[in-house]
């Protein structure tokens, strides 16, 4: 009898071709679907990175947004907006994507909160800073010991001269506890109706000297007036009542009238003066330069040489308003805010020195805390 051999691993009739092509399309199958596997890990990380890197921009401009509404805060720039109207969208290339931003106060003086968010294709980040704004405008003021200083902060009927000479009276209304000039500064400002409110600084001495300088902060809210006085010492309206007066022209120009011997001489500015904004205005007199000038935020916006060689002319027994024509009241009134009126007697404060407290409007900022 024949004996059959039997292949241990394949039946006898299956070929060992067959069992090949198995393997082949195991082989293929396990491939497809480890590289399909393989693609779809690769998607799933390729758009992890991108969105980390949309967010990485969002969170980019949302930091934008924060720096703009610190500058914001700090010159003004812009108002504080909110919530449900923030200041925006601003972008800051042509790209798709931007960032808006918002401030608000606290319930502590001089903290403010700023909110931003930064947008980039789908994503957003929001991001918020609580900061502390300090003035050092009061400070640099002591150091130059004006001669009279009404900050006109007050809460009373009392307009305090911090220097402890001559307090002012609030009359006819006068708006107190308005908004000041200066961030960071709790002292508040007192706001001018523009009908015939004033303060009255009339129990001042004389400023008969041979240098002075006066200055304050304004801002016109209202023309009221074709000349609103914003200090003045006089007997009336006239150009020939004057004994000084710092005002605004008809041309809406800052305006510095002074007295010397029997002549009044007149010095016009060149800056126009612009609604709902704040000026520091400065004006001087040297009689050893023969010179007038002024000053407005902190750069020199006029210069006159007189040809007289005299001490101011002043009288103390003529009456000293803040807001308004003195014995005129209605007549020249200032129409907003004034704030840290001051008077230097027997010294022209220099270009450098009022360029510093000018710069002084920008507080110090300090970061309190900051939020993801």
């Amino acid at each position: 009898m024949k004996a059959i051999t039997v292949n241990r691993f394949c039946g006898a009739n299956r070929s060992p071709g067959g069992f090949a092509l198995l393997m082949v399309l195991m082989l293929i199958a396990t491939a497809s679907v480890v590289g399909i596997s393989y693609i779809y890990g690769s998607q799933v990380k390729t758009a992890s990175t991108g969105n980390l890197m949309l967010a990485s921009e969002a969170r980019y401009l949302a930091e934008s947004g924060l720096q703009h509404g610190l500058y914001s805060l700090q010159n003004e720039a812009t108002s504080f907006g909110s919530a449900g109207a923030p200041n925006g969208p601003y972008h800051i290339d042509a790209r798709d994507g931007g960032y808006d931003f918002y401030i608000a106060e606290t319930s502590t003086p001089n903290d403010y909160k700023i909110t931003a968010s930064g947008s980039s294709d789908t994503i957003s980040q929001t991001l918020s800073m609580t900061v502390r704004l300090t003035s050092q405008y009061a400070a640099k003021m002591e150091g130059i010991n004006p001669s009279h200083w009404w900050r006109l902060g007050d809460s009373g009927l009392t307009a305090v001269d911090t220097q402890g000479r001559s307090d002012g009276l609030y009359v006819n209304g006068v708006t107190r506890d308005a908004d000041g000039a200066l961030l960071g500064d709790i002292d508040t400002a007192a706001s001018f109706g523009g009908s015939n409110d004033y303060v009255n600084i009339s129990s001042m001495d004389s400023l008969s000297q041979p240098k002075i300088t006066l200055g304050c902060w304004v801002r016109a809210d209202s023309w009221a007036s074709s000349y609103p006085r914003i200090m003045s010492r006089a007997t009336g309206a006239e150009w020939y009542d004057r004994r000084w007066e710092i005002a605004v022209s008809n041309t809406r120009k800052l305006r510095f009238t002074l007295r010397l011997n029997n002549t009044v001489y007149e010095l016009h500015g060149s800056t126009v003066f612009q609604l709902g904004q704040w000026y520091f205005i400065v004006a001087t007199y040297d009689k050893d330069a023969k010179q007038m000038k002024i000053y407005v935020n902190g750069e020199l916006d006029g210069t006159k040489f007189n040809t007289a060689y005299e001490d101011v002319k002043d009288d103390s027994g003529v009456q000293a308003w803040i807001g308004d024509c003195p014995n005129s009241a209605g007549q020249r009134p200032w129409s907003g805010p004034i704030d840290e009126v001051f008077i230097v007697k027997g010294k022209a404060l220099g270009a450098a020195r009022i360029k510093t407290l000018y710069d002084l409007r920008v507080p110090n900022v300090e970061v309190i805390s900051w939020d993801d």
